[in-house]
């Protein structure tokens, strides 16, 4: 082959579209689903259970850090369940809306959610709103277009 513009091309950085497609989006779509509502039932049970008594026993400043950090936990979880609900990912899509999301500044190592079941919730929010920008990124329309 001559070389020439699609001669050097990295094909990890072309979108799967133009590659004939990636991997089916359903079990993907369907395993985030999953781990969403799983890390959704973690929070309940720990920011709307014990987490209830000791953050009262916290300076008021701590205790608005684990507040503001259980809101931010639920806000990304129903971003990507709306995200997954989207109309246009139901069936099998072949393309995604893009997800946005400002994403939550990482934690503080003296957070006070440090050693706390509340600190594995809270960084397995933020991986799942990474993996939800992966998702669409990899799987967005070409610019311009919508799916």
């Amino acid at each position: 082959m001559p070389p020439g513009p699609a001669g050097n091309l990295n094909l990890g950085m072309v979108r799967p579209l133009s590659r004939g497609g990636g991997p089916p989006l359903r079990p993907q779509l369907d395993a985030l689903f999953r781990d969403v509502l799983a890390v959704g039932d973690a929070a309940r049970g720990w920011f709307d259970g014990p987490c209830l008594a000791w953050r009262a026993t916290l300076a008021p400043d701590a205790a608005l850090a684990v507040g503001t950090e259980s809101l931010a936990v639920t806000a990304g979880l129903l971003a990507v369940m709306n995200w997954l609900l989207r109309p246009e990912h139901q069936g099998q899509p072949q393309q995604l809306q893009p997800f946005r999301f400002d994403d939550p500044p990482p934690l503080a190592a003296d957070h006070p959610l440090t050693g706390t079941p509340g600190h594995a919730i809270a960084i397995a929010s933020r991986q799942l709103l990474a993996r939800a920008e992966a998702l669409s990124a990899l799987n967005a329309p070409p610019e311009g277009h919508e799916p």
